[in-house]
């Protein structure tokens, strides 16, 4: 078939939104490589090569960064909270020698309060630009690992919250625990922090009352974490004690950062739930070994984003998708915002696709709203 003169040339290839959306959500949701989904659409009467597959799905991609991706990143950006991560990809890239594969970086973007996670591959880099470029104009607080690129949103004249991530320190005191059985110590009282955050989620308090509630329960604790690790700094036979000097060290020059959670207490104080969203990431190249250009790495980033925030929305990702495509394929004049998945409510029985735009729904705002759509519809 010429692709070019087929009804579906919009969507780069001859499959429809419905096909081309469950090809994508077989891959990136379900991690199945191309070549075990070549074989499923055999068994169905559909006989395709590993390069057409790859192409017209990655074509697919192409049209929907096109259509969608200026307006999800920016929204992302908007946020008032961000939580940050990283991880490593094997890419296919091209040198002198011919393609060869290299480790590069994909930045996840997790705007935890408006359910929206921006995967973002920029050359592979893992260089501090990366992270300044994408937040030039941010304006409020970021949660990350210990990485030594976010400490230059530590000075005093940066417009950005750098809040460290109190699961990452607690990590290398444990693993200090079985040199050292004083490292419980500063284990128990880090425990303390995480009691406290369990307490204040079944109290569902606002940001500003867990603000409160910090400042008058942690803020102590972090004071005795504190006096206890400068304490065991001037223990020389501690400090002999690698494991231990290296967790007093990340603790101290870490300080600022993990403070921080005294003053926003809509942040978390463990930057966990951004590392859970790389484990999709993982799953699929441990199924797939390696991503074969820095074109794909840049679609893949996308589609993830995509597929990711559906997830976190309640929304079935393979009929969002195939919506999207079906915006593209027939040109429809819309508010690309509204489709954002913060913004729509599905309804797959009766086929409604309700975009709001006045605020972000949470569950269960979202079956309410739901009742009362179904109610006029019927």
């Amino acid at each position: 078939t010429n692709t070019m003169e087929h009804p579906l040339k919009n969507l780069g290839g001859i499959f429809s939104p419905d096909l081309l959306a469950r090809l994508l959500c077989l891959k990136y949701d379900f991690s199945m490589p191309e070549n075990r989904q070549i074989r499923l659409l055999a068994r169905e009467g559909i006989h395709i090569s590993n390069t057409t597959l790859n192409g017209y799905i990655h074509n697919g991609i192409s049209r929907l960064r096109e259509f969608m991706e200026d307006v999800f990143k920016e929204f992302v950006q908007q946020a008032k909270y961000l939580m940050v991560d990283e991880t490593t990809e094997l890419v296919g890239v091209e040198t002198p020698e011919g393609k060869a594969y290299r480790r590069k970086y994909l930045w996840a973007f997790f705007a935890k309060h408006v359910k929206l996670v921006y995967y973002h591959y920029n050359n592979g880099s893992r260089a501090s630009d990366v992270a300044k470029t994408f937040l030039e104009h941010f304006m409020g607080s970021i949660s990350t690992d210990g990485y030594t690129v976010y400490r230059m949103f530590d000075g005093e004249e940066s417009k950005v919250l750098h809040i460290g991530c109190w699961t990452h320190c607690r990590r290398l005191w444990v693993d200090a625990l079985p040199s050292d059985r004083t490292a419980m110590d500063i284990i128990d009282s880090i425990g303390d922090l995480f009691r406290n955050e369990d307490l204040f989620r079944t109290m569902k308090l606002s940001g500003e009352q867990i603000k409160e509630k910090r400042l008058k329960l942690t803020g102590p604790i972090l004071e005795r974490i504190h006096h206890k690790v400068v304490m065991m700094m001037h223990d020389a036979k501690i400090m002999a004690n690698e494991l231990m000097r290296k967790a007093a060290n990340y603790t101290i020059n870490q300080w600022k950062s993990l403070r921080n959670i005294l003053k926003d207490g809509s942040a978390e104080i463990s930057n966990n739930l951004c590392e859970q969203r790389m484990k999709p990431v993982k799953l699929l190249l441990k199924n797939c070994m390696n991503i074969g250009s820095e074109a794909a790495a840049e679609n893949s980033a996308f589609i993830f984003s995509l597929i990711e925030s559906c997830k976190l929305n309640d929304i079935d990702p393979q009929d969002y998708l195939k919506h999207l495509f079906e915006c593209v394929l027939h040109g429809k004049d819309c508010d690309k915002k509204a489709l954002l998945p913060i913004f729509l409510i599905i309804h797959i029985v009766v086929g409604l696709w309700i975009p709001i735009v006045v605020i972000p729904f949470y569950r269960s705002s979202k079956i309410t709203f739901l009742k009362e759509i179904l109610k006029w519809y019927y």
